[in-house]
């Protein structure tokens, strides 16, 4: 806009300049010297002209013409030619004159109106002329050409001063063509710079929202978006870039997918390694304690959490030594010292330790493990609780020493036996007033009929039968036999719970018998005041069937309970011992346990304990 105003005025200022001014005062004074110097030559041929048309009558007179001309002559310059016009057309000459001349004449004399004159006009190429109408309407006119050179600048003159005339009339047209053309330009400039900041905005513009078009598409996860734009400046190299980026976004991405699909089976393995490690770790019956190298528990199964009594829930990631009590953290410490003068790393002893108020016999087994480089990175303590293998070894022992003494026992007794009833027999009657005769045979009667019945027990113990397991309904078998001690121990409250399974597989006549032994232990234990309840369950996460008999009678000292089990130990006056080594053994026949623990508020809980096969289906 700016451009355009200066330009307005710049052209306005040139054309005033051009056309007025000192061009314009130069041009007039110079057409007025023209027309000066014009009408000073016309001064000179108007007398000649004005005497011919005096001499004339209304037409040309032939006879009078040589006269007229002669007067004429003397009054007009040399060279000057007298032309004769009546009705618009030529009717006499004196003198030569250029055709174009004459015609110019002829042509300026057919203007003329009414009477008159004229002076100071310029004809032709050079030619200065004067005229006289006479009185019957014949125009005279002298013609005289002047210098080349003068005519040539009167000429130039006068076209200037025409032309200057012209273009002082065309001023305003002239002006407003100027601003107009000025306008279209500026237009066509505003145009073509806004046509051009377009152009540029959108060279700016299209790449920016094609960068952010794509840079959304980039935050939605999608990596397959590629910019089309082409162009050598920034913005190109910039799309380039992104372009690059996005692909190489999609390389990275596909590489992490495919890392993070084999990590993720890697991790799924191991974590299928480490639950089917753990699955097996809670399964054996061996207490495992894994340590890392910085002595903090890294797992630990349930089996060393009952033999230990751990809680293991708040143990892994503790150090060791806060979650083990001082002995048992001693023990392992000083097999750990063992195993590093060891060869393999590894050591193995019988220690016992104090559970509770039991001192029990382990097995400890304790490996340092090392990586491939050969660098520490924990041990693994292994407890095996001795008490049951050791126990089945007693048991064993006694079979034996139990088969040993009915065979020696058994042969003699019936001689015995059988002498004593013959010297009844015989000498009764020569002995009968004497009574000792008859006490003493009598005594030794009863003492062969109770040794023969402990020998009886020495056989049943040391020929245990080989457990004969069918399908049967293990709660109806158990109701049984405690539905026979409510007849016979009337005094006690015999009570029977059932929590299934209701079919498992067994052998009857052994469970019937260790039930037997319990249920008798009990009804010792209470006399004839107390409550019993004997209890049928299954754990069906274990796989296992239990029988829980559990009295309210006085318990049993703490120092008697690690014997228990063992043949030949009863606490009873008159016992054998071999109940509770009958149930044992009839416990592990099943490949279960039984175990003793305290009952609540008092007395003592007997859990027999064994694999609950499930039937065949369809059964």
């Amino acid at each position: 806009m700016l451009l355009f105003i200066a330009a307005t005025n710049i052209t306005t200022t040139s054309i005033k300049s051009w056309i007025g001014g000192r061009v314009g005062q130069a041009l007039t004074g110079a057409i007025d010297i023209a027309r000066e110097r014009l009408e000073e030559e016309s001064r000179a041929l108007f007398p000649a002209a004005e005497r011919a048309a005096a001499g004339l009558s209304d037409t040309v007179d032939p006879a009078s013409f040589p006269r007229i001309l002669e007067s004429a002559r003397s009054l007009a310059p040399a060279g000057t030619a007298l032309l004769f016009f009546e009705r618009g057309a030529e009717v006499a000459r004196d003198g030569e004159v250029p055709p174009p001349v004459r015609a110019e004449v002829l042509t300026r004399i057919k203007a003329v109106k009414g009477d008159g004159e004229g002076k100071g006009t310029l004809i032709g190429d050079g030619f200065a002329a004067a005229w006289r109408r006479a009185t019957g309407g014949v125009i005279v006119v002298a013609v005289r050409p002047l210098p080349p050179a003068e005519a040539a600048r009167t000429r130039e003159i006068f076209k200037a001063y025409d032309e200057y005339h012209q273009v002082r009339l065309l001023d305003d047209p002239i002006r407003a063509s100027y601003v107009g053309i000025l306008i279209l330009i500026t237009l066509l400039i505003v145009f073509a710079a806004s046509w051009m900041g377009i152009y540029l905005a959108r060279q700016i513009t299209v790449p920016v929202q094609l960068m952010a078009e794509g840079t959304e598409e980039v935050a939605r996860g999608n990596l397959d978006v590629s910019l089309d734009y082409q162009s050598s400046d920034e913005f190109g190299t910039l799309v380039a870039s992104f372009n690059r980026m996005t692909a190489d976004l999609k390389a990275m991405k596909g590489n992490l997918e495919e890392t993070n699909a084999s990590l993720t089976r890697t991790y799924d393995e191991l974590r299928r390694r480490t639950q089917f490690i753990e699955t097996i770790l809670h399964s054996i019956s061996t207490g495992v304690i894994v340590i890392d190298r910085h002595g903090r528990i890294a797992m630990i199964n349930k089996v060393a959490e009952r033999l230990l009594r751990i809680d293991t829930d708040g143990a892994v990631g503790r150090m060791y030594r806060e979650v083990l009590r001082e002995e048992h953290y001693e023990a392992i410490r000083s097999l750990y010292r063992e195993a590093g003068e060891a060869a393999g790393g590894q050591v193995e002893r019988q220690v016992e330790l104090v559970v509770g108020e039991k001192r029990i016999a382990f097995r400890v087994s304790l490996t340092s493990l090392r990586d491939d480089a050969g660098e520490y990175m924990g041990l693994v303590a292994a407890f095996d609780d001795l008490s049951q293998t050791m126990r089945l070894q007693r048991v064993l022992a006694w079979r034996e020493v139990a088969r040993r003494i009915a065979h020696d026992i058994r042969n003699p007794l019936t001689p015995i036996q059988l002498s004593t009833e013959r010297m009844r027999r015989k000498y009764a009657a020569a002995h009968a007033e004497d009574p000792v005769f008859a006490e003493c045979t009598q005594a030794i009667l009863s003492e062969v009929n109770t040794l023969k019945h402990l020998v009886d027990e020495f056989t049943r113990f040391a020929r245990m039968p080989v457990p004969r397991l069918v399908e049967g309904d293990l709660p109806v078998e158990i109701r049984t036999v405690v539905d026979t001690y409510r007849t016979s121990h009337p005094g006690i409250r015999w009570e029977f719970r059932t929590e299934g399974p209701p079919r498992v597989r067994f052998d009857p006549f052994q469970i019937r018998r260790a039930v037997t032994n319990l249920l008798d232990n009990a009804a010792a234990a209470l006399g004839e005041r107390g409550s019993v309840t004997v209890t049928v369950s299954h754990d069906e996460a274990a796989g296992k069937a239990r029988i829980d008999v559990a009295d309210d009678g006085p318990g049993i000292p703490s120092g008697d309970r690690d014997r228990l089990f063992e043949p030949y130990f009863s606490r009873r006056e008159g016992g054998t011992g071999l109940g509770l080594a009958i149930v044992s053994a009839i416990a592990n026949d099943h490949g279960g346990t039984v175990r003793m623990r305290d009952n609540t508020p008092r007395g003592t809980v007997f859990e027999m304990e064994f694999p609950a096969e499930p039937p065949a289906k369809g059964k």
